[in-house]
C-alpha cells in the first residue's frame, strides 16, 4: 500500500515537471498558442440555417363581417328570402425570412466582415383565431348554413392577407430579420454586418 502510493506521487511530481518544461520552453522561446477565431461560410451558413424560419412580426388584426344573400330568379329577388348574420372574427398575420435556403453563394466573409444576402420577407402564417356569428337570421327557404361561414371566413382570409400587406409587414419582417441576424452575427464575432434582400 505504502509503496503503491509512492509510486503514484513520483509519478504527479515527473508529470507536472513535464508540464512545467513544456511551458517555460514555449514561454522562452517565443511560441505562442493562437485560436483560430475565423469562421468559415459553411460554419456560419450551418449557424444561420439553423434558426430555418425567421418568423419577426405578427399582426392582429378584428373586423366585424356584416354578411346577407336573398334567393334571386334572374334579377328578381324574392321577398322574405334573405338570410343574414354578423361575424366578429380575430385573426393573426405572420411574417419571416425564409434562412434553409440560403447557400455558400449567399454568404461572404473577409476577416471580421460578413455580406448576407437573404431572400425576401413572405407570410408565413395566417390564423383566424377566434370567431363568433350574432343576429343570425334565416330567410324564408334559404337558412343559414356551415357553407355560408366557410365562405366567409375563405373571402375574409383573402382579405386578411391583403391588409397585413398594405399595413407594410414585409418591410416590418425585414427591418426585424435585419436587426436580429446582426445582433446574432456579433455575438460570435462579428464587427462588420451588410445584409440586403434580393
Amino acid at each position: 500500500m505504502i509503496k503503491h502510493l509512492s509510486r503514484t506521487v513520483k509519478l504527479v511530481i515527473a508529470g507536472v515537471g513535464i508540464a512545467l518544461i513544456v511551458f517555460l520552453f514555449f514561454s522562452f522561446s517565443g511560441f505562442k498558442l493562437t485560436r483560430n477565431e475565423q469562421m468559415s461560410v459553411s460554419g456560419v451558413l450551418t449557424e444561420i440555417k439553423q434558426i430555418s424560419q425567421l418568423n419577426t412580426v405578427e399582426m392582429y388584426f378584428n373586423e366585424i363581417l356584416d354578411y346577407s344573400e336573398s334567393l334571386q330568379i334572374g334579377d328578381f329577388v324574392i321577398p322574405f328570402t334573405e338570410k343574414k348574420f354578423i361575424f366578429i372574427i380575430e385573426a393573426k398575420v405572420q411574417s419571416g425570412v425564409d434562412l434553409s435556403t440560403l447557400t455558400e453563394d449567399d454568404v461572404e466573409i473577409e476577416d471580421k466582415k460578413i455580406t448576407l444576402k437573404l431572400n425576401r420577407a413572405i407570410i408565413t402564417s395566417k390564423e383566424i383565431l377566434k370567431y363568433q356569428a350574432y343576429d343570425e337570421k334565416d330567410g324564408l327557404f334559404n337558412r343559414v348554413s356551415n357553407e355560408d361561414t366557410l365562405k366567409t371566413l375563405n373571402e375574409f382570409n383573402v382579405r386578411l392577407e391583403n391588409q397585413a400587406l398594405s399595413k407594410g409587414i414585409l418591410t416590418i419582417a425585414e427591418d426585424n430579420a435585419r436587426t436580429a441576424l446582426t445582433g446574432f452575427l456579433k455575438l460570435i464575432g462579428f464587427e462588420e454586418i451588410f445584409i440586403t434582400f434580393r
